[in-house]
């Protein structure tokens, strides 16, 4: 499988894509509010016992929630009643594993977790757990030998695929460097006051390259010359000299390689499949269901053969659609009708299959009793239709819109890669509520005058529609 890492990094945000055969499977965003991660020491705030969950301050615009099964602390037992395990005042370390979404908090959880690119620390628990895509049983057991003989008790680890092609002295190395880091956590929870943070993840970039840093990668281009050097440095580091291109190319580098049209694809309901089949995705507080339908395509064959061949082509996209659209929790799945068996645990499998290609747990469950396929896939942060889009105030929430912070951000990446026009002024028009989102970031309006060394002139117009904008380059009078 070939894969390429594409970069934007600005001010205002960064931006990461995988790309795998050429096609866009996952996109990655990063702004100065991203918290999934994080390590916090918050206080309790309020404790639901019909829900059995607490409210926890850890320093956001709304507080945490912390589910009773999310509380892990060495020496607590577990318990349906959530006042034996926190008090209302007291400090508590968690790590949000959610972002906040609309009314919701961030949600968080006591079982903490210190990621690497071999090793995932797991400080309160015990096992030594490895990678489901390392098969070979003589690794499997040299490898959890290994760390069994060489971490503290009391402290669990995930050994990572990367450990399937790395010596023995890069584990062990970067297994005492997270205990290190947990020693940090420990201390900076006892000498400091609640809510405060503890720890942060390294960036958006950096925690792509470590998830994604395998045999697998052609090249990574990125639009920062000054951080080509610091990728250079990490891949040596982790990869203990073995070095791939890294590349910096200036410009829109999602527009140049078509990842925007595929990231508003993926807004979208419904998705075409080259054969002339669509995929209606309909996604609910619930769970997500996935219609496949025949559209367009009749086939040449019979109709069991027709039936196989598109819901064969629908279970190599649907993997893919539900990475770049970063769906998670339950979901339904309803192929066409296949009354031979074979075909259908072909179809399953090829499914299986693909989703091994996901770094987020997946799980197929069997089909259900009205002939659904059922599975489950963990989410941690914004899908594109998060990002993109908010909740229609005019219809209560059932449709969506485009959400403005967002579409201030694709302004703010256009105008600055203008520096090639001949002309000493760029103008921006749009609609008033729009621009007062560009207006207001009066720190990155000067960075994109420096940038491209012209002047900007921001111009309302309330005949546009309020997604729409102008950008030109010419004499401001």
């Amino acid at each position: 499988m070939s894969r390429e890492i594409i970069a934007e990094v600005y001010p205002w945000e960064s931006r990461v894509a995988i790309v795998e055969e050429g096609r866009l499977v996952e996109v990655f965003w990063a702004d100065l509010n991203e918290n999934v991660g994080k390590i916090y020491k918050g206080k309790v705030k309020d404790i639901i016992p019909g829900l059995s969950c607490a409210f926890i301050d850890i320093g956001l615009a709304k507080n945490a929630f912390l589910y009773a099964g999310d509380i892990v602390a060495p020496g607590l037992k577990k318990s349906r009643n959530i006042f034996d395990l926190v008090k209302s005042g007291q400090d508590i370390m968690v790590q949000v594993k959610k972002e906040a979404f609309s009314e919701k908090g961030a949600r968080v959880t006591g079982d903490l977790t210190i990621p690497g690119h071999f090793v995932v620390l797991l400080v309160y628990q015990n096992e030594v757990s490895i990678s489901r895509k390392i098969t070979g049983d003589n690794r499997r057991e040299h490898l959890r030998s290994l760390v069994e003989a060489n971490k503290p008790e009391g402290v669990g680890v995930i050994l990572r695929t990367a450990c399937l092609e790395a010596e023995d002295q890069e584990i062990l190395g970067e297994l005492q460097e997270l205990l290190q880091v947990w020693e940090e956590i420990q201390h900076r929870f006892a000498t400091s006051k609640a809510p405060s943070l503890l720890y942060e993840d390294i960036d958006v970039l950096e925690r792509t390259l470590r998830d994604y840093l395998d045999s697998d990668i052609g090249r990574v281009v990125i639009n920062n010359v000054k951080l080509k050097e610091r990728i250079n440095n990490f891949i040596r580091e982790k990869k203990g000299g073995a070095h791939f291109r890294v590349q910096f190319e200036e410009g829109d580098l999602f527009e140049k390689y078509g990842l925007e049209k595929d990231i508003r694809r993926a807004l979208r309901r419904k998705v075409w499949l080259k054969s002339g089949g669509y995929l209606i995705f309909d996604q609910t507080e619930a769970m997500t269901v996935i219609d496949v339908n025949s559209g367009k395509y009749t086939g040449k064959d019979d109709f069991e053969d027709t039936v196989h061949k598109l819901n064969m082509e629908a279970a190599v996209e649907i993997p893919r659609q539900l990475r770049l659209r970063s769906i998670g929790g339950i979901i339904l799945i309803d192929f066409i009708d296949m009354k031979t068996k074979d075909h259908k645990e072909e179809v399953v499998e090829i499914l299986r299959s693909e989703l091994q290609k996901d770094k987020a747990h997946t799980r197929i469950i069997g089909m259900t009793g009205l002939g659904f396929l059922e599975m489950t896939r963990k989410k941690s942060r914004y899908g594109v239709s998060e990002f993109f889009t908010d909740e229609c105030a005019t219809c209560n929430g059932r449709g969506r819109t485009f959400n403005l912070f967002a579409l201030a951000c694709e302004v703010k990446r256009k105008l600055t890669n203008m520096s090639y026009t001949d002309n000493p002024d760029l103008i921006c028009e749009a609609h008033p509520e729009l621009l007062q989102y560009i207006e207001n970031d009066a720190k990155n309006i000067e960075y994109i005058k420096r940038r491209t060394g012209k002047g900007l002139k921001l111009v309302a117009n309330p005949e546009l529609a309020i997604n729409d904008y102008r950008i030109n380059a010419g004499e401001t009078s």
